[in-house]
């Protein structure tokens, strides 16, 4: 028998049907019985529609069949090999896997269509590269799906060896995620992230505790090969999985574990389930600004800096991406031209030669509305640019990492996601007309009273007396912007009071009122989370309360 290193897979072609209550009786499999089951041809090696499948193994939580023809060419000794691989990994099904996952993520549909507790596992010559797949058509009835098997079931590769384990683990983890989010909560999981929870849980499990030759490390080096791939896009290749293991590595060691089981138990999805988790437990950062902390941790990879900005592992601890390099010479202005796709980590490297101490670098990015670039420069800084954004020079400046992202999607991705062109300008000012904006800054146009306070790409108006509350605010020190740099920021009036769920929309004459809606309403509405400012509660309670909105 020969053993190969596959790429899990699954098919994204779910179907949401109703749970249905009534089932039929059914009678459990028995050693030696033949069942015909529907396979699908994209994986299987002989692209059939269907096989014959011998039942091999009872376990207490699965069956386990094999196809009748891999089975058929097996001399004793394979048979004998492959039967005691099988045992095994019934075994490791039973203690491990299946207690763990439960346990961790919820139940998979039980006893689900076939009203029997047990899990069909088919072991079948798939094609090379493919560990195993787990089919949502399987889930439903026949006269919906034709080609339904009518189980809970799980494909795996007969020639995974001793990769099996690390296959059923992540292939089980989809089974229970269509339980809890299509049949209880009635949505769809993005792909990304509900792989991003097969991959954890290979670590859940413990196949990830000794990192040589685990699937971790395999993982980070086609990261390390293939770095700026999207993270959400997925046509389903190696670099996909490498990019949610990598950015579940991350999640698990700024959030906990507790930020998977939750978004899968809950009634949002993706990018929105884990701005939900990050709200609920009053973390500063959303989705956002993980990605971006994320993008910056794979290049400096150093948590002495700041922990935000590196991995805690040790074996992670060597990750460092490669950025494009380029050498500008001053005083050249410079564009450069970039195509992303949403959420795609980039770096680029502009080295500086015989900068003036005098001199800061300008740096404007076009469209700004669809971007946010963050830089990391030889000096040890980071930081997000404005734009126009600029990175002051206090001496020794020669060289600075640029890193946009396109922030544009949080939902309905595809396996082909379109690229966005992004136009980067480098000139060179004076260091005095260099003026970076902090969150938390307020600012002015010229000649302007109205004063407003950023986070992010955001601005809020504040009154003067809301101004007065917070002891670290001075409206005579906000910062001046001309009608471009002041426009670059969207207007946004939603605020939370800190410990606090709920958000209101405070309007000018001094009210509050209280958006009474659903997760799922805001979404639709084109509202977006990363508007909502946290506010302290002497603020809260300078506003009237007034009629709650209700769409």
């Amino acid at each position: 028998m020969k053993f190969k290193t596959y790429k899990n897979l699954i098919i994204a072609c779910a179907l949401v049907v109703p749970f249905f209550i009534l089932a039929p009786i059914v009678v459990a499999d028995t050693i030696g019985q033949s069942q015909i089951f529907f396979v699908n041809p994209k994986y299987d090696q002989f692209s059939r529609t269907s096989l014959g499948a011998t039942l091999r193994n009872v376990s207490s939580y699965a069956y386990f069949y094999v196809e009748d023809k891999y089975w058929d060419k097996l001399n004793f000794n394979d048979k004998t090999m492959l039967i005691n691989s099988i045992n095994v990994l019934a075994q490791e099904f039973d203690n491990n896997i299946y207690p763990k996952e439960t346990q961790f993520w919820g139940s998979e549909p039980n006893p689900g269509i076939d009203n029997d507790p047990k899990v069909t596992i088919v072991l079948e010559d798939l094609v090379s590269g493919n560990g195993g797949y787990f089919d949502t058509a399987n889930q439903s009835l026949r006269k919906i799906s034709s080609n339904s098997n009518e189980r809970e079931m799980i494909f795996i590769s007969v020639e995974a060896g001793n990769f099996a384990k690390i296959f059923l683990g992540h292939e089980f983890q989809h089974l229970i995620s269509y339980n809890q989010k299509e049949l209880v909560r009635k949505v769809q999981e993005d792909v990304w992230l509900n792989e991003l929870r097969s991959e954890y849980s290979v670590s859940l499990l413990g196949y990830n505790d000794n990192f040589y030759n685990s699937s971790l490390q395999r993982r980070v080096s086609t990261f390390l090969e293939n770095q700026s791939d999207s993270l959400t896009e997925w046509p389903n290749v190696s670099a996909d999985y490498a990019q949610v293991v990598l950015f579940g590595q991350y999640l698990l060691e700024q959030f906990g574990q507790s930020i998977f089981k939750e978004t899968l138990q809950d009634s949002t999805v993706g990018i929105n389930s884990i701005n939900q988790f990050l709200q609920k437990y009053n973390y500063p950062e959303k989705f956002s600004n993980v990605f971006e902390n994320w993008t910056v941790a794979n290049y400096l990879n150093d948590i002495s800096l700041d922990k935000r900005y590196g991995y805690q592992r040790e074996e992670l601890k060597n990750i460092h991406v490669t950025p494009q390099e380029s050498f500008l010479s001053y005083p050249s202005a410079y564009v450069f031209n970039y195509n992303l796709k949403s959420w795609q980590g980039s770096w680029y490297r502009y080295n500086f030669s015989s900068l003036p101490p005098d001199k800061a670098l300008k740096i404007n990015y076009n469209p700004d509305y669809l971007f946010r670039v963050l830089y990391a420069d030889n000096l040890g800084r980071v930081g997000v640019l404005n734009n126009p954004g600029y990175i002051t020079n206090p001496g020794g400046l020669s060289s600075v990492v640029l890193m946009p992202i396109s922030e544009i999607e949080t939902t309905n991705f595809s396996n082909e996601e379109t690229s966005r062109l992004i136009s980067i300008s480098i000139n060179y000012v004076d260091n005095a007309s260099a003026q970076p904006i902090a969150d938390g800054a307020l600012i002015k146009r010229p000649g302007e009273s109205e004063t407003y306070v950023v986070e992010g790409k955001y601005k809020r108006y504040l009154r003067s007396e809301i101004i007065k509350l917070y002891g670290h605010l001075d409206a005579s020190k906000a910062v001046e912007l001309d009608d471009k740099a002041f426009n670059f920021y969207s207007t946004a009036n939603y605020v939370r009071a800190l410990n606090d769920k709920k958000v209101y929309a405070v309007w000018p004459d001094g009210t509050k009122h209280w958006l009474n809606i659903t997760a799922q309403q805001w979404d639709a509405s084109g509202r977006d989370w990363g508007a909502i400012f946290v506010i302290n509660d002497l603020e809260f309670n300078a506003y009237k309360m007034g009629l709650d909105i209700t769409h």
